[in-house]
């Protein structure tokens, strides 16, 4: 029987969930972290053959900092992004290749860090307002995909 990427099957019957559907709803999970009031955004790393978190992030200030944005201001909020958050997080001497799933498709800077990282595929649930960031991973051979895609 085949399924779709949330694990429902071309019948309708409930399968067993896929792996993009599990980090998918765990980054949804990570972002209810955040005290964004415009966008809870969170991200989570994991090895390619899903057998470890590597790490995992929301959006939000620095530690310590106040639980309230600089701004309202679209791009303004002066928070550090949840896919910087998890990079922050994670082993860089881990040779493991490396998945990402965001909440929210990542904004020009935040793709910069993924490709320093050496991030291999990033999944997204929603796109962002702009596409530079997508647009400039795979232009770097990441591979870029909606979740469900």
């Amino acid at each position: 029987m085949n399924q779709d990427a949330t694990g429902i099957s071309q019948t309708g019957e409930v399968l067993r969930p896929n792996w993009d559907s599990i980090w998918t709803q765990f980054a949804s999970l990570i972002s209810k972290r955040s005290y964004d009031p415009r966008s809870r955004v969170g991200a989570v790393v994991v090895s390619w053959d899903n057998t470890r978190i590597l790490a995992l992030g929301y959006n939000g200030n620095y530690t310590g900092g106040p639980h309230e944005p600089d701004s309202i201001e679209p791009g303004k909020s002066g928070f550090i992004h949840a896919e910087i958050n998890a990079l922050l997080k994670m082993d860089f001497h881990d040779p493991a290749i490396k998945k990402m799933y965001v909440t929210l498709s990542p904004c020009l800077m935040c793709a910069k860090a993924i490709i320093n990282a050496g991030i291999d595929e990033v999944v997204y649930n929603e796109e962002y307002r702009r596409t530079d960031g997508v647009d400039l991973l795979r232009a770097n051979g990441i591979t870029v995909r909606k979740f469900g895609f």
